[in-house]
């Protein structure tokens, strides 16, 4: 089959870390895909890989113009930071000048790329724009709901009759958990039976367990961590939606020789995040700020590290949380609508620090042998996942249809 998979934007996110890896096995099943998405050039140590296979990748290039309207970048579906947008501006941003600009010229370049590559499947990342030119140029097509979309819906209201549109125009709805297909089915008014959970899976050649010099990985960070210290990952956003100041809050109220250290791997500005008007209730000791790192340099950090930490507000399904304990490690997370449902270690509620420092100290107590089985439940549990079923199963409903 020929397939074409579509995303709001590039790489360094959620969304499109499921299309790069649902593309790497269709192809290993003989299908041939085209990704399209939108990219404004930034600089990346990824760059080369996406800019020169034309052949997989199809670019959208950004800024765009049209007499004296310009976009220097994509939109955002919410005002959640991106890795490659240094802009920021979200859609519900845009002037109407600026969305039809956005919109006719998506037209435009995925009209063309159509034509050319006359797929036979049509996947839209996210219930949003593209699956409504998409519609409206008369191809069928199925949606992947991400929950980021659903957020979207509830954030901008002049989206909402594009995005039901879009979705109760869908052939089907891949929904990537329990709390996605219920999203799906109460905010655009769906058939439930149209809405198939698929759930997400994680790289299982990079995020595994392996030994890897603690040291060493501190040093290539740039990192002066005592060696008894514990370390903890948060991969993550720096957002709201993340729960990044809840984790702040709760480094305030955990004891003072507990000497646990965080390494927060994810894009955004905190100034974004905090409430400047209660910044005594933050503690910024211990916390230290890595930005948004490739797959591999994360698959080390947490490699080193004792556990990882998800305090999100909300999840669609948090394969971040997934890859973490892909690399053996236990979790401490929120009840968000996707990571509880498998998640091994710590489940508490969101937006509550007092219960979040708690669980952290209760982790980090956890010695010996009842930490090894830990490891072993968390990296069990993470096998259950996987892309190559995901993408079998989607590829049975693409046949089906075509």
């Amino acid at each position: 089959m020929k397939i074409l998979i579509t995303n709001t934007g590039p790489w360094g996110t959620g969304s499109f870390t499921v299309a790069r890896a649902l593309t790497e096995e269709y192809v290993k099943m003989g299908h041939q895909v085209k990704v399209f998405f939108p990219d404004a050039g930034l600089p990346s140590e990824e760059l080369d890989y996406y800019y020169s296979n034309e052949e997989q990748w199809e670019i959208w290039k950004f800024p765009i113009q049209r007499g004296e309207v310009k976009l220097d970048s994509f939109p955002l579906i919410i005002p959640d930071p991106h890795p490659r947008n240094n802009v920021g501006t979200t859609f519900l941003e845009l002037s109407d000048e600026e969305l039809s600009l956005y919109m006719d010229e998506f037209e435009k370049e995925i009209s063309k790329l159509i034509e050319d590559f006359k797929p036979d499947a049509i996947e839209c990342q996210h219930i949003w724009v593209f699956d409504h030119v998409i519609e409206k140029l008369g191809y069928p097509y199925f949606c992947v709901a991400h929950h980021s979309d659903q957020l979207g819906f509830l954030y901008d209201h002049r989206m909402q009759p594009i995005a039901k549109k879009s979705a109760n125009q869908a052939r089907k709805i891949f929904a990537i958990s329990k709390q996605v297909h219920k999203e799906v089915v109460d905010l655009y008014g769906v058939d439930p039976s149209k809405v198939i959970i698929t759930n997400n899976g994680y790289d299982r050649t990079v995020f595994k367990p392996f030994n890897i010099d603690r040291t060493s990985v501190l040093e290539d960070l740039e990192l002066d961590i005592p060696e008894n210290a514990t370390l903890v990952t948060f991969a993550g956003k720096v957002s709201k939606t993340k729960g990044i100041d809840t984790l702040l809050e709760a480094n305030a109220l955990l004891s003072k020789n507990l000497n646990m250290h965080f390494l927060i791997l994810g894009a955004g500005k905190l100034e974004n995040v905090l409430d400047p008007s209660h910044l005594d209730r933050y503690c910024f000791d211990r916390i230290h700020f890595l930005g948004h790192q490739k797959a591999e340099t994360l698959a080390k950090v947490h490699n080193i590290s004792r556990f990882c930490t998800m305090p999100s507000r909300s999840e669609g399904f948090g394969i971040a949380c997934l890859e973490a304990m892909g690399c053996g490690l236990p979790v401490v997370v929120t009840r968000a609508g996707g990571p509880e449902e498998y998640a091994v270690g710590e489940i508490i509620e969101p937006e509550d620090p007092h219960a979040l420092a708690q669980a952290l100290e209760k982790m980090a107590a956890i010695q010996g042998d009842d930490y090894k089985k830990l490891q072993k439940k968390s990296l069990s549990a993470a096998n259950n996942f996987s892309w190559e079923t995901i993408a079998k199963n989607r590829i049975k409903f693409y046949q089906e249809s075509a």
